[in-house]
Order: C-alpha cells, then sequence, then structure tokens
C-alpha cells in the first residue's frame, strides 16, 4: 500500500472525524472517565473539523491508494498539536513520523515555529517520546474528567 501526504480540506472533515472517532474509541476512552467521552467525540464530528478547516486550523493527511484517510494529524496556531491518529490496523508502519514531519515543517515554514506542543492521552505518551517530545510537568485532570500529559518539543 501506498500511503499519500496531502492538506485536508473541507470536504474531508467527515473523513477525519470518522479515523479519528475510531481511534479514540480504541485507545483512548478506555482509560478514561465516561465523563470524558462526550466531549472528547464532539470536537470530531465533521461540523467542528469543517469549522476549523474553514478557520484556517491545518489537517495534515494520510490517505491509501484509494483515497481513504487512514491518518491525520491537525495544528492549531503552527504550533499546538490537537488531534493525532492513524488507524489501528497500520500502526507501526511509520505512517506517523511521515506525518508528524510533514505537519511539523508545515509549521516551520509558515510561521517559523521552534516549540510545539500537545496534550496526550497516557497511552499515547510513548508514541510522542519517540518522536521527540518531552512531557512538560505532570498529568492533568480536565474539567470533565480527562487525563492528558501536557508534552513539549523544541527545535534548535
Amino acid at each position: 500500500m501506498v500511503i499519500r501526504y496531502r492538506l485536508g480540506r473541507p470536504q474531508d472533515a467527515c473523513a477525519i472525524g470518522l479515523v479519528a472517532r475510531r481511534v479514540t474509541r480504541r485507545w483512548i476512552l478506555p482509560e478514561q472517565p465516561a465523563s470524558a467521552a462526550p466531549s472528547l467525540l464532539y470536537g470530531m464530528g465533521a461540523r467542528i473539523i469543517r469549522r476549523k478547516i474553514l478557520a484556517g486550523q491545518r489537517f495534515q493527511l494520510a490517505c491509501a491508494d484509494d483515497g481513504r484517510v487512514v491518518g491525520v494529524a491537525a495544528m492549531r496556531d503552527d504550533s499546538h498539536l490537537f488531534q493525532f491518529f492513524v488507524s489501528t490496523r497500520l500502526h507501526r508502519l511509520g505512517i506517523a513520523r511521515q506525518l508528524w514531519q510533514r505537519t511539523m515543517r508545515d509549521a516551520v515554514r509558515r510561521a517559523g515555529t521552534r516549540r510545539f506542543t500537545l496534550n496526550s492521552s497516557a497511552m499515547a505518551v510513548p508514541v510522542y517520546l519517540h518522536l521527540g517530545f518531552v512531557c512538560s510537568g505532570p498529568p492533568k485532570l480536565s474539567d470533565n474528567g480527562l487525563l492528558t500529559q501536557s508534552m513539549h518539543l523544541d527545535r534548535l
């Protein structure tokens, strides 16, 4: 399978949401309280994603040969990674690394970004460590009960 990478468009919102919700239900929600699910999944709906794309937030996509979206990396303000998902069946094929490198290069080119941030689920911390991020303090609990680990990556 050949993976192609491209910038997401408003018409990709449904496909982006599908990948994000599937991966979230499989890997993130089992470790979170039930109270965290509704607001987390709401932000992954097509209407919200489309609005974010139209507002200028960047969604980098990994697409299979048939055009199906199999990965997404979404960046806010050219510095904060707020969605990063690869279809479960395609883990460990280097897609996440390629998607991150493309996302990072885009932010550096557009805004000269030197510091990237994100809030990781506990399950994803090893992935982000492998990509060069480090933890920024202790885990945090949001009002809806979502437990996240703040992380950052400084480019020299």
